[in-house]
């Protein structure tokens, strides 16, 4: 899931369970672990964003929503949507933004899927067994909360968000607001950043984009969060 194949001018990647997804100029390229067919990407046209999930994976083309991989919950099985914009591809859920709002399909077992009153949501994403959404009235989340990753800290204009397995983070104007698990790795302990743009929550560990470059923290038992020379 780390060797990264031939790419054409990438301009997206998604990291998912033990596989790995890019955008590129030729549309979207998946590798590693294949269980299910995650990596196996069907016919897509014009594809314009790809999202890693547990088992499965999504990518949003000029059809609608596509997904392929493990669907033993229907977490591919993609309901009807209106002109969807974003999709996120939980563990076993699947979650996607159209002109409705916010639609979730697959499993259920801690309501991740059952989706509250939004206000006008721009950004959804999907966790383990929790799902948040970024709406006028700042980030709301549903799901399994026993970690805490569903019960939103006070934020100050929060502008994106990221769930991962158990703990969610956010962008606001203080900088990368993190909560719920971490305990045991720190996940959400955030480190010093200088004006961070962006945050990516994984399973124990997170990174985020920042005048520095990426900074990462949380289980480092693989060098996830041990971050390479990066050119700028």
């Amino acid at each position: 899931q780390t060797t990264v194949p031939a790419l054409s001018n990438p301009v997206q990647v998604s990291a998912g369970y033990y596989h790995t997804c890019a955008l590129d100029d030729t549309g979207v390229q998946c590798w590693g672990l294949n269980t299910s067919g995650r990596t196996t990407v069907p016919a897509l046209s014009n594809p314009v964003q790809v999202n890693a999930g547990g088992g499965h994976t999504c990518a949003i083309d000029d059809t609608g929503v596509q997904c392929w991989g493990r669907n033993d919950y229907g977490q591919t099985t993609v309901p009807a949507l209106s002109n969807p914009v974003q999709v996120s591809a939980g563990d076993i859920h699947t979650c996607a933004l159209d002109d409705t709002g916010v639609q979730c399909w697959g499993r259920n077992r801690n309501d991740q899927t059952n989706v509250p009153a939004l206000s006008n949501p721009v950004q959804v994403s999907a966790g383990y067994e929790h799902t948040c959404a970024l709406d006028d009235t700042g980030v709301q989340c549903w799901g399994n909360d026993e970690k805490g990753q569903s019960t939103v800290p006070a934020l100050s204009n929060p502008v994106q968000l990221e769930a991962g397995e158990n703990h969610t983070c956010a962008l606001d104007d203080t900088g990368v607001q993190c909560w719920g698990a971490g305990k045991l790795y720190s996940q959400s302990t955030v480190p010093a950043l200088s004006n961070p743009v962006q945050v990516s929550a994984g399973r124990f560990h997170t990174c985020a984009l920042d005048n520095t470059g990426v900074q990462c923290w949380g289980w480092n038992d693989y060098g996830q969060t041990t971050v390479p020379d990066l050119l700028f």
